[in-house]
């Protein structure tokens, strides 16, 4: 049987357009047959177009099914990055927690440092004041001493004179 456009169109349930794409494609063109100045095709042509329709309803399922993993992937790979994002803000949260307490420590230390700073010069200054004590001691030993040494000339000056009398009238 010999089958035109409008022929392949009905028997394939295709536009009139389609079926002249489809009998001007390369692989269909050793099918083609002129019959009464029309072209037709045979049993084997419309065969041939039947295959081509299947291979690109094939290419477009797969399309489909290549668009609908790749899809799935995005969504996928989307869910990933927001669980990253998650688990990245909690590490940031606990980071946060350590440089707060970090900061804590050094604060405290400094206090420590500061009152430690406080106590060494306390203990550098005890030298200065026991060494003013040794001095007022001192001075305070050599005015007792002057003071001795002053009462017991004193007393010498007085026993000599009463030496003197003692032995004027004792004698």
């Amino acid at each position: 049987m010999i089958y035109d456009a409008f022929k392949i169109a009905k028997h394939l349930k295709i536009s009139k357009v389609t079926a002249y794409a489809k009998m001007k494609l390369p692989e269909i063109t050793p099918f083609i047959i002129s019959h009464n100045g029309k072209t037709c095709v045979d049993e084997k042509g419309l065969e041939a177009i039947k295959q081509s329709l299947k291979y690109n309803q094939n290419a477009e399922a797969e399309s489909e099914v290549a668009a609908t993993a790749v899809t799935v992937i995005k969504e996928d790979m989307i869910e990933i990055l927001k669980n990253n994002i998650e688990f990245i803000k909690q590490q940031l949260t606990v980071k946060d927690g350590q440089l707060y307490n970090i900061n804590k420590l050094l604060e405290n230390t400094q206090v420590l440092f500061k009152q430690e700073q406080e106590k060494n010069k306390m203990v550098l200054s005890l030298p200065e004041t026991i060494k003013e004590h040794d001095i007022q001691l001192v001075n305070t030993l050599t005015q007792s001493l002057e003071r001795q040494r002053a009462k017991t000339e004193a007393e010498e000056a007085l026993h000599k004179k009463k030496g003197l009398f003692k032995r004027l009238f004792y004698k």
